[in-house]
This record gives C-alpha cells, sequence and structure tokens, in this order.
C-alpha cells in the first residue's frame, strides 16, 4: 500500500489506502507517521471497502493483484466515477477484462505506458490512466 500511498499523500489533502492485508494496513500506518504524512489506512477489500463508499473521488489508483479489479469493484468504480482513475496491472488478460467493463461505463483511455520493474523477466506493469467526461 505504501508505494503509491505515501507519494500521493504529500499531493492530495486526503488519501485512503486500502488492503485487504492487515500487515500492509499496520505497515502504512507505521511508515506514514515515520514520514510524516496522514493517511487512511482501511483494512478491508477493496470490493467491501467500495460498497459503502459514496465520497467524491478526484483521484483513484488501483493496484490489483493479478486476478484484477473483477465485477464488483469495476461496478463501484463506474457508480463513483472518479474523474481520473489510474490502474497498474500485472496481468494483460484481467486488465482487458477490467477495462471492457470500465469503458462500457463512460470512462474514457487517456494513455497507456508498459513499465519494466523486474528487467530480464518477462513480468511487465501496465498502466492505464483513465478519465470519466
Amino acid at each position: 500500500m505504501g508505494l503509491f500511498t505515501l507519494p500521493l499523500a504529500r499531493r492530495f489533502s486526503r488519501v485512503v489506502g486500502v488492503d485487504a492485508s492487515s500487515s500492509a494496513s499496520r505497515d502504512l500506518e507505521f511508515n506514514a507517521q515515520r514520514v510524516g504524512v496522514t493517511v487512511e489506512a482501511r483494512h478491508r477489500s477493496a470490493e467491501h471497502f467500495l460498497e459503502s463508499f459514496a465520497d467524491p473521488v478526484d483521484f483513484l489508483l488501483a493496484d490489483p493483484p493479478r486476478a484484477g479489479l473483477g465485477r464488483p469493484v469495476t461496478t463501484a468504480l463506474a457508480r463513483l466515477r472518479p474523474r481520473r482513475l489510474t490502474i497498474v496491472s500485472c496481468d494483460p488478460a484481467t486488465l482487458a477484462r477490467d477495462l471492457k467493463a470500465l469503458l462500457a461505463s463512460g470512462f474514457q483511455i487517456l494513455s497507456v505506458k508498459l513499465v519494466d520493474l523486474f528487467p530480464q523477466t518477462f513480468h511487465i506493469e501496465s498502466v492505464v490512466q483513465l478519465i470519466s467526461p
């Protein structure tokens, strides 16, 4: 959670980090305090967190596991309509499935970038930026 959450906390007035892992949530709280930023760490699955979340969202960054976002999360994102949505995906097939649902709900792709975080392996991260008109 901290890889993206801590830098975002320096740029946004409110940052909520959501992770199903309790240790990741505790690590985020510890590291946020250590570097002097304020974040809200939520120990929940993205699906369960988004079910009841209704606040306006300017920017949402999703870094799903290999299984992707899935239907419940893409449905919740379509309801929330963040102005900007960035997805960091390690699996092209699940990314394609999730993008199909998001595009059908009205999101538009702004950019797609490939990032090689693991040189000399077949692992490539896809970073897709979407907007909600």
